[in-house]
């Protein structure tokens, strides 16, 4: 064996070992009679499908104007937070079954089944111990970022008990967490709609429904999603994975931020007493937010970039892309922009930057693949070298 060939044989064993650990390219399998998480699945969405149809359907008639407004404003929000999603899920894409999954659970499940009763008892609890008026002021503050993150969270867990393969590393969590928390954030916004709505006897209900989703809009950068990545994000730390060690103070300080980041957005009103300096509260929470998630991507991509090496590797070796470019695969920003800016000489910009997602949907393609060759890889790789203006590799 020459040392070139050892070489080659030993890129081709780590890609395997990453497609392996990483989980990338394994399918998500909803129907699994034989998993109990599978089972309490099915409890949870449908007893949160039915709390929602007793919900609604008696006001049904009466306030069908304002019900449609929810659905059609908090859909095209659900749209536009899943492009982002879809943008944000760079390295290993997550299965549309498993997103749908998360998604519901969250919405239904979560919001209905164990938020609801959880914060009108600690709500309860918190007037008996502390009076009324301590209810009112704080209740938003102290009830709902304990109840709806841990709520979040354990339907994050069920849905990781669903595709364990699949969700493997603390970026896994963040993007599955995104979905669950979307899913809460939607349903929620239709039933604020709704109680807006409500709050004006029946008249103008399309009006109430679009200023109260403006509103939420506009402040829904720090959102569900957000709590809800950031909490997903450190119970993986916490829990540790085959592909993820286990961090116990990273994984604390995540699920901190989000009950932290939450509770000060939710009282924003009490901390501000009513006066402008709500919204400064409100802007720093979002700063805080923002801040806080961006050093969870940072964190959490640092694994993912070295799957990412290790499966696409043997292609620089290969000759399909070049060092630069799998820094570009791998890295952030700036390291994309490098790769464009070093291109191959006769080649546009425009061209590289679809090298890149060529090279990505052949890294997608490897992982599927197992880390071997396919129909599918050999098509990606010609696909590059078409861009390239070459002949098949």
């Amino acid at each position: 064996m020459t040392a070139t060939s050892a070489t080659q044989a030993d890129e081709q064993a780590r890609r395997r070992e990453a497609v392996a650990v990483s989980g990338w390219g394994a399918p998500f399998r909803f129907v699994q009679p034989r998993n109990l998480c599978f089972w309490l699945y099915l409890l949870l969405v449908g007893a949160g499908i039915r709390q929602l149809i007793e919900i609604v359907t008696p006001t049904a008639g009466v306030f069908a104007a304002a019900d449609i407004a929810s659905l059609v404003t908090s859909g095209l929000f659900a749209l536009a937070f899943l492009a982002f999603l879809h943008h944000a899920d760079r390295f290993e894409r997550t299965p549309a079954g498993l997103a749908t999954a998360a998604f519901l659970a969250g919405g239904v499940g979560a919001a209905f089944v164990i938020a609801l009763p959880g914060n009108a008892a600690v709500t309860s609890l918190y007037a008996k111990l502390f009076g009324q008026p301590f209810a009112v002021d704080w209740q938003a503050a102290l009830a709902a970022p304990f109840v709806e993150e841990t709520a979040k969270g354990a339907v994050f867990l069920l849905v990781m008990g669903l595709a364990p393969v699949v969700v493997r590393t603390a970026y896994d969590g963040l993007i599955v967490g995104a979905y669950t928390g979307l899913g809460f954030q939607v349903f929620e916004d239709m039933l604020y709609g709704q109680n807006s709505a409500a709050q004006h006897f029946g008249a103008d209900q399309v009006e109430s429904v679009v200023g109260t989703f403006a509103l939420r809009t506009v402040t829904g950068v720090v959102s569900h999603a957000l709590f809800t990545a950031l909490f997903a994000a450190g119970l993986v730390y916490l829990i540790g994975t085959v592909a993820q060690p286990r961090r116990v103070g990273r994984g604390l300080a995540l699920v901190l931020a989000a009950v932290l980041v939450h509770g000060v957005w939710d009282g924003a009103a009490a901390l501000g007493r009513g006066g402008p300096l709500i919204v400064v509260v409100m802007l720093l929470t979002t700063v805080a937010g923002i801040v806080a998630l961006l050093v969870a991507l940072r964190l959490g991509a640092g694994r993912e970039a070295r799957f990412m090496r290790a499966v696409m590797g043997p292609e620089v070796t290969a000759g399909t892309i070049t060092a630069e470019e799998l820094d570009g695969l791998a890295g952030r920003r700036r390291d994309r922009k490098a790769a464009v800016r070093h291109r191959p000489d006769g080649v546009t910009r425009r061209t590289e930057k679809r090298v890149l997602a060529a090279a990505l949907d052949l890294a997608h393609d490897l992982a599927e693949a197992g880390g071997d060759d396919s129909d599918a890889v050999r098509h990606s790789r010609t696909e590059i070298a078409r861009l390239r203006g070459q002949g098949p590799p």
